[in-house]
């Protein structure tokens, strides 16, 4: 029994966390082809669950990424649209990405979070995406309390030392049901603004490199880009492995064969 009151205790010794389910990546900003845009809505249009996070300046409000996923034909499809970099308020791409919006934001929908979603989506109303009387109407769902509440069900007389009582923070919920360490402290970079769309756009007139130090910056940049990038997409992944979970009908015995399974002997 103390082995599993202790099993949040070394969570950063558990295996790391490297999602291998097939992805497709699109970084919505000025330079997406209408094209993209048309297909994601023609793919959306289909969908009644995603998977929504957002990135913003929790100092100053200021809104960079809104992160959406979804399933479509066993590859996870993963949406990352950087708020800085949108195209102008009047461009129909603009007017495209508004109407993308208006279906993953459809009342209809279930839309996924670990957090509130709700609230951190008001720190996008300048964006100009959606209106506030969206974001109210949506079905949102928390999958911190969905978590919270399916753990009280299921464990209800098992003490957990190491982690907060009714509080439970992404890095241990994950830990406890996958044996895996997913490293939450990206979230909190106060550089989600450089563009991460950027690390594709490197090809670039050599002179024009040597004059302009804004150039050279962006390029020097490239592997930051990469990190956060993955960061945001296993972050979505790793909220969607989660809700999996919480969807089966899990009894009594199921849990006490997850502890059996990963911590011993029940």
């Amino acid at each position: 029994m103390n082995t599993r009151s202790n099993i949040l205790r070394n969570i950063t010794t558990l295996t790391k966390f490297e999602p291998m389910t097939p992805r497709k990546i699109y970084y919505i900003n000025s330079l997406t082809k209408y094209e993209t845009i048309i297909e994601l809505i023609n793919l959306v249009k289909q969908k009644t669950q995603f998977v929504v996070e957002t990135k913003y300046n929790e100092i100053n409000q200021c809104p960079t990424l809104i992160q959406i996923l979804f399933a479509h034909k066993l590859v996870l499809h993963i949406i990352l649209v950087e708020t800085l970099y949108l195209p102008e308020l009047d461009s129909c791409l603009h007017h495209q990405i508004q109407y993308f919006f208006s279906f993953i934001l459809s009342p209809s929908n279930e839309i996924q979070s670990w957090n509130h979603i709700k609230s951190d989506l008001k720190c996008f109303l300048n964006c100009s995406l959606f209106t506030k009387c969206k974001i109210k109407k949506l079905q949102a769902i928390s999958i911190k309390h969905k978590f919270e509440a399916w753990f009280e069900e299921k464990f209800t007389d098992i003490k957990l030392y190491y982690i907060p009582s009714g509080n439970w923070p992404f890095e241990e919920a994950f830990g406890f049901l996958f044996q895996q360490y997913f490293d939450t402290s990206l979230s909190k970079s106060f550089d989600w603004n450089i563009g991460l769309f950027a690390h594709f756009k490197t090809e670039c007139d050599p002179d024009c490199v040597r004059r302009n130090p804004n150039v050279v910056n962006l390029l020097k940049n490239n592997k930051r880009r990469l990190i956060l990038s993955n960061y945001a997409i296993h972050e979505c992944i790793a909220v969607k492995k989660i809700a999996g979970v919480l969807q089966y009908s899990w009894t009594r015995k199921h849990a006490e064969n997850h502890l059996i399974k990963y911590y011993g002997t029940w």
